[in-house]
């Protein structure tokens, strides 16, 4: 019985402290986004801008996300444990924000947050910082998994999933028909949808390709490459089969001149609900076919 009280404890002491670090969490946003302050110092009401509400509660989501991979090892004692825990919160908050900075300081370099949330209350622009907040959370959490706690090995693989989201973000303006500044300044929702179900779709490939055991750090590179290689060929397959399949008929014009950017400029909600969905469900399926395929005693060994 006083071990189940001990374990009560210790686990409201665990809740405590998650509690402490996500209070450091929303100070540490005061050094990379000093625009945003106004959410921290001040009292915040949700109904008052919708598009800041979307903008903050996609970070508190972000980092739930991130500590749904944590573990607390009681074994070497609990004040070591909870100290190591801090150390490593700390770490994994300043990598988490570092990444949104460098991922929105790439796709969203022609727009400030004061200028699109604050006085334009673009929703648009609320919902793509949305996607990168839990599309880069995933990607930490599987840094994490990987990592198996060690700081060094964390840093390396969030430096190297920077990279790979980086150069994934560029694709988008060659997958894609609609024109991303453009739909954003008109506060189009479509661009919006379309590039979240983008975002997250590398997200999960990203993730899917980094999800194994680090025996050695070369092979283990060659292997998340090679992965991602078979990746790019098997999305395009499954993104063809399911516009084949469920006969869509794709009624937007490419980017080619001037006329065809005033059509792409009105385009409807629902063509960028299907992109979106389109390129996620593709992505989806792409993991069950690069990561879930044993092939056990398939080939016999002579």
């Amino acid at each position: 019985m006083n071990e189940l009280y001990d374990k009560l404890i210790l686990r409201i002491v665990f809740t405590f402290l998650v509690c402490a670090i996500i209070y450091i969490y929303k100070y540490a946003h005061a050094l990379l986004y000093p625009s945003i302050r106004h959410q921290i110092t001040k009292k915040f009401f949700p109904s008052k801008n919708s598009s800041d509400t979307i903008h903050l509660f996609s970070r508190i989501i972000g980092i739930g996300i991130i500590y749904s991979n944590f573990y607390l090892n009681l074994s070497d004692g609990i004040y070591l444990a909870l100290l190591k825990m801090l150390i490593e919160s700390t770490i994994v908050i300043i990598l988490y924000l570092g990444s949104i900075y460098i991922i929105e300081s790439i796709v969203l370099y022609n727009f400030e947050y004061s200028d699109e949330v604050l006085r334009r209350k673009n929703y648009a622009y609320a919902l793509i910082c949305f996607s990168h907040s839990i599309g880069l959370a995933f990607i930490l959490n599987a840094v994490i998994k990987v990592s198996h706690s060690s700081i060094i090995m964390t840093f390396f693989l969030w430096l190297f999933a920077m990279v790979l989201v980086g150069f994934s973000t560029k694709a988008y303006a060659i997958i894609s028909k609609l024109s991303f500044n453009r739909l954003l300044v008109q506060k189009n929702l479509a661009i919006a949808l379309s590039y979240t179900g983008f975002l997250w779709g590398q997200c999960l490939i990203i993730s899917s390709a980094l999800n194994h055991e680090i025996t050695d750090i070369k092979w283990y590179s060659i292997q998340v490459i090679l992965k991602l290689l078979l990746s790019l060929i098997i999305v395009p397959i499954f993104r063809k089969g399911l516009i084949l399949i469920f006969r869509i008929q794709d009624d937007i014009p490419a980017k080619t001149d001037e006329r065809d950017l005033s059509i792409n400029s009105e385009v409807e909600l629902g063509y960028g609900i299907y992109e979106g969905a389109i390129l996620f469900t593709s992505c989806f399926l792409t993991t069950v076919v690069t990561g879930n395929i044993q092939y056990g005693n398939f080939y016999p060994i002579f």
